[in-house]
């Protein structure tokens, strides 16, 4: 799963968790959040809310495929 440490403090370790959340741990302790940084449950309740939309925000890949081929299609470039 996608994650990301915290670039003022690399303790803090926010990942995207099986059903969409966004999981920051420090140590044992740990807070869950939604992909906008409100806090849903956990010791941690506070959250860098542009961490956990940058974390969220990945495309599966059938998702990335789909928008490359809208992308080649609208700008006129060809497949290889």
């Amino acid at each position: 799963m996608p994650s990301v440490t915290h670039p003022f403090n690399p303790n803090i370790l926010y990942e995207l968790d099986k059903d969409g959340n966004i999981r920051v741990s420090n140590g044992k302790k740990f807070g869950v959040f939604t992909t906008e940084g409100r806090h849903i449950t956990g010791e941690i309740r506070e959250a860098d809310p542009q961490l956990c939309v940058w974390v969220g925000n990945n495309p599966d890949l059938e998702q990335q495929k789909a928008r490359d081929e809208r992308f080649t299609e609208r700008h006129g470039f060809r497949k290889k």
